[in-house]
């Protein structure tokens, strides 16, 4: 079974750079993660997180396909790695985020954690307002284009 991560929250950073995580994502992380994360510079300056043992299997997977002869996969094969952090949750439900990855996504005191599958981000609250309006304004072009002949909305039986 594939834990999904879905919804956006808003959180404040302490001090510390310290973030909590919202409940219904911690509970949805699998077991096997242990509470155990990785912190990644995401697209469009927000910061992927991902639960260990899924950074495992679909970005490990993923990276193992690429060669390191082509400049552009060797940029991946180096540059992913190179940038992740991993995190523990604390016994408050918090990860801390490296001042690096927080300046990255323009995040000072406020946050908004997304759902994205099977991962979860992160995002200054700019950048996801940015996001939920090009969201609202394509949606029906990007689902035609994207999603014509899927199988995501058939009928179940």
């Amino acid at each position: 079974m594939v834990n999904l991560f879905f919804g956006h929250y808003f959180y404040s950073v302490d001090h510390k750079g310290r973030v909590a995580i919202p409940n219904c994502f911690r509970k949805a992380l699998p077991q096997e993660s242990n509470g155990r994360l990785v912190l990644n510079k995401g697209h469009d300056r927000t910061i992927s997180i991902h639960p260990l043992s899924v950074w495992k299997k679909v970005v490990g997977g993923a990276l193992s396909k690429l060669s390191i002869n082509k400049k552009e996969s060797r940029t991946l094969l180096w540059g992913i790695p190179a940038n992740a952090n991993e995190a523990t949750l604390d016994a408050q439900g918090r990860i801390s985020i490296p001042k690096e990855l927080l300046d990255f996504a323009g995040i000072s005191k406020e946050v908004v954690i997304f759902g994205g599958g099977i991962l979860f981000v992160m995002a200054n609250p700019e950048t996801f307002n940015k996001f939920q309006k090009e969201f609202e304004e394509n949606y029906e072009k990007y689902a035609a284009d994207l999603l014509d002949g899927s199988e995501m909305f058939a009928e179940t039986e």
